[in-house]
């Protein structure tokens, strides 16, 4: 079973927080998918071709024709914040 210590790396990893009262059933439940990987592990593949996608054939598309776009008033409708009919969003890049 995996430790608490293990479960709150994985949570930070993920960047999610775990109440302590949800470490026990959080651990069972990722001890679960464990095991199965490790069922999955256990299976002889060396007759299975590998493969880069499910579909066998080329994909069917549809014609590539130009479409009306959005109205600026469209576009910014749900917009949090906008400013010069420009989206406002955080930096996320240096300080």
């Amino acid at each position: 079973m995996l430790e608490r210590e293990d479960v709150l790396k994985l949570a930070k990893l993920s960047r999610l927080s775990v109440a302590e009262e949800d470490i026990p059933g959080l651990a069972k439940h990722l001890d679960g998918m464990l095991s199965h990987m490790e069922s999955l592990r256990s299976l002889d593949l060396s007759q299975v071709e590998p493969m880069t996608g499910v579909e066998d054939g080329a994909m069917e598309l549809r014609d590539d024709l130009p479409l009306e776009g959005l109205s600026s008033q469209d576009a910014f409708r749900n917009a949090p914040e906008m400013e010069s009919d420009h989206f406002v969003i955080p930096k996320v890049i240096g300080g």
